[in-house]
């Protein structure tokens, strides 16, 4: 089996809330290839990590950070800034960044060129002109277009936004859609497999890399030897 990069969906979320810092912390100790997490920007224009748009009925971009850090997730669990998740991952794992709704692009970008070099990190979106803009601000840094949906012209989408990986959702994954990225030289990383059959049938094919709900599974079945 080739080397496809096992990256945990939000963290390790069978122990921790997504997307908090114990949850990341939780995953690098699977240990995995990378993390994945969801980024928006507040009212007054800091990253925090978190997926949904709103945080206990009001919308993060209408909040500022202090009213957001003064949520507890859980009781007790903080929702870390785009500066701690950074400097948690810095030369351990590679950071999969979703960007949810960021309006100040450069800011981000300043940010995470202090703290990771391009090869810890990678952007993805499903907003389009996020993408293209990304391309055009930080073009060393690998770039993936998100998918839900059934793509029938992939390479045709990852160079309408000038993209090297499509992100594509697992039951749109398939023998025809990766021999069209292959010959185009593009990445694919697969999400969404429900279970740990989809799992298996995901890693069956030519991927790259999968976000994974149970990348602790992943990480046993990738280490199983190669059937004949």
């Amino acid at each position: 089996m080739k080397r496809i990069l096992n990256i945990a969906h939000r963290g390790f979320t069978k122990q921790f809330p997504d997307n908090t810092l114990e949850a990341f912390e939780a995953a690098i100790g699977i240990p995995v290839d990378g993390i994945e997490c969801d980024v928006h920007e507040t009212a007054d224009n800091h990253f925090v990590i978190f997926h949904d748009r709103e945080i206990l009925g009001c919308d993060i971009s209408q909040m500022t950070l202090n009213e957001v850090q003064d949520v507890k997730l859980e009781g007790k669990f903080r929702i870390p800034t785009l500066e701690q998740t950074l400097e948690l991952c810095h030369g351990k794992i590679l950071l999969n960044i979703e960007i949810k709704r960021v309006s100040s692009l450069d800011s981000f970008l300043v940010l995470v060129r202090e703290k990771l070099t391009p090869d810890e990190v990678v952007f993805s979106s499903f907003n389009r002109n996020i993408v293209i803009e990304l391309a055009r601000l930080a073009p060393g840094i690998q770039r993936g277009i998100l998918t839900a949906f059934e793509v029938k012209e992939p390479v045709e989408l990852a160079r309408s936004v000038s993209s090297g990986i499509v992100v594509t959702r697992f039951p749109h994954v398939n023998a025809a859609m990766l021999e069209q990225t292959r010959n185009a030289g593009l990445l694919v990383f697969v999400w969404g497999c429900t279970d740990m059959n989809q799992v298996r049938d995901a890693l069956a094919m030519d991927i790259d890399g999968i976000i994974t709900d149970f990348p602790d599974e992943v990480r046993e079945e990738l280490g199983r030897p190669v059937s004949n």
